[in-house]
């Protein structure tokens, strides 16, 4: 349970690329704080930068849904999981591919960090 519940809490903080989670903020804002992260340590275009807007918006939503949704932790695991998956997947598709390697790389770098500051 326990376990559960710091790999959830991992798994949004990838997701929002932010670090910490700040249940006041909206879904709106925190696809703009992803935004401007990814803006500025991937040196998008124009043209990426609404296209990723758009992508960490649509995904912020359905992490705010899934969220609330009554499903077991399990489930909710399993479909953040698949969510994550697919964002990658959009992200790859509007990204260079020195983009996204530095992208993977940023979120893992990101997931090791969390983890030791959960021990």
């Amino acid at each position: 349970m326990k376990r559960m519940i710091k790999v959830l809490l991992l798994g949004l903080s990838l997701l929002l690329m932010g670090g910490s989670i700040v249940k006041a903020q909206s879904a709106a804002d925190r696809a703009a704080k992803t935004t401007d992260w990814m803006k500025s340590n991937l040196k998008l275009s124009d043209d990426q930068v609404q296209k990723v807007t758009d992508i960490n918006l649509r995904y912020a939503k359905t992490m705010d849904s899934l969220a609330q949704s009554t499903k077991t932790k399990e489930a909710k695991m399993d479909e953040f999981r698949k969510c994550n998956k697919m964002k990658d997947d959009d992200l790859k598709s509007v990204l260079n591919e020195d983009q996204f390697k530095e992208y993977l790389a940023k979120k893992d770098e990101m997931k090791k960090k969390l983890k030791e500051e959960m021990k």
